[in-house]
């Protein structure tokens, strides 16, 4: 008999972990809304932001100035954002030669725009620590394979993949400048671009043990090391490399405080980039970047904000915020105690994670137990104390599960 109940409680147990897996995901599948991302961009000509949405009642895209609603056809869109736009007014001549008496050269427009984005999920995805540093300096056209990788343990290691050794000569060599430098190891990483895919190689940004960055390259078969100066405070916490056809930054450099920064090629200067509040393992950031400004998108889970800066002095010029809709049948803080998940845009493996819920659950974990025992009375059945506790602290889950195996 011992063994029959304890047997029957285990199946409950399992039973409500597996609720609390799929029932969780079964309920946002139903009731979830996808949320509006409007597209929003900032007219060097109206010197406003504007938006392309979608209307519902008139199904049809809407493109307006935020600040005088006024509704513009698609070839009138295409004239107020000329940096955006760009192609498709060369390719029908519209293109002006200047804004604001700034001539437009249509190289400048090709260099300077480009397009970034970071997500948590980019941050946090697992990577090998092997990198690739290519010649910088080749004198050919296209970038070409060193042949080999390296790795950052307690130094650095040249490998050449096919044989798995280690290339000790040139190991060496990258060594000796690592210590004249003074870099700490372990790296706590390092960030590149490891593709041959563009027009020029800036190796890589490594963050040594003591928080402090440094640049390593390979010009002319020799290793360069160089270390960046951060202002007071400033503790990196993240890179990411990009190297823009205009040549004007290096890297993009989040830190523990929630600031973004871009060093510069400018004497690997530290300019702030303004991002409101911007949290790199739980935001999403999008710049969309043009001769004469940079737009910054910050999307977190209470909506979006949008900021114009002026593509020199990186000055706030406009800053727009879009609220999340927030669902008035949202009934899940009322009725799911926790959830089970295994993925997470903040980890890098799968594992077990469990996200509890409101407080207000715990009156419906009560109303369930009354029900429970209400039922179980009503089945002339001996009331459970584990069914009754368990169902108090797991409500839904634990309720359906006793319901369907307590027999």
């Amino acid at each position: 008999m011992k063994n029959r109940y304890s047997i029957n409680y285990l199946i409950i147990v399992l039973g409500t972990l597996l609720l609390a897996w799929l029932l969780p995901k079964s309920y946002h599948l139903v009731t979830d809304t996808a949320s509006k991302n409007i597209f929003t961009y900032y007219s060097s000509v109206d010197k406003a932001f504007c938006t392309i949405d979608f209307d519902d009642k008139e199904e049809r895209l809407i493109r307006k100035n935020m600040n005088t609603n006024r509704v513009y056809s698609e070839s009138e869109f295409d004239s107020i954002l000329p940096m955006f736009y760009s192609r498709q007014l060369m390719a029908d001549g519209r293109m002006p030669k200047s804004i604001d008496g700034k001539v437009i050269n249509l190289n400048d427009v090709k260099f300077k725009k480009f397009f970034f984005k970071i997500t948590p999920a980019d941050k946090n995805k697992p990577h090998i620590p092997l990198y690739t540093l290519f010649e910088s300096m080749s004198g050919r056209v296209r970038i070409e394979m060193p042949g080999d990788v390296f790795r950052l343990n307690s130094k650095i290691e040249f490998i050449n993949p096919e044989t798995n050794r280690v290339n000790e000569e040139k190991s060496q060599c990258f060594n000796k400048i690592f210590e004249k430098r003074g870099f700490r190891f372990p790296a706590k990483m390092a960030a590149g671009n490891p593709s041959t895919r563009k027009a020029y190689d800036e190796g890589y940004f490594i963050i040594d043990n003591d928080d402090q960055i440094f640049h390593l390259k390979m010009v002319n078969a020799m290793p360069f090391l160089r270390k960046v100066s951060l202002p007071a405070g400033v503790v990196p916490e993240y890179i990411l490399t990009m190297e823009p056809d205009d040549r004007s930054f290096y890297a993009f450099v989040f830190d523990t405080n929630k600031r973004l920064y871009i060093i510069t090629t400018d004497a690997y200067k530290l300019q702030e980039i303004p991002t409101s509040a911007f949290d790199i393992n739980k935001d999403q950031l999008l710049i969309m970047a043009n001769p004469l400004f940079w737009n910054i998108n910050v999307i977190s889970s209470k909506g979006k904000t949008v900021l114009a800066l002026n593509a020199d002095t990186k000055q706030v010029v406009d800053e727009v915020t879009f609220k999340q809709d927030i669902s008035e049948s949202a009934y899940s803080k009322f009725i799911l105690p926790f959830a089970v998940g295994f993925t997470n845009a903040n980890t890098k493996y799968i594992k077990p994670m469990v996200y509890f819920g409101s407080y207000w659950v715990l009156l419906t974990n009560l109303l369930l137990t009354l029900v429970f025992v209400f039922i179980t009375r009503y089945r002339k059945q001996k009331i459970q104390l584990f069914s009754v506790v368990w169902i108090a602290i797991t409500g839904i889950y634990g309720f359906i599960a006793n319901i369907i195996f307590n027999r």
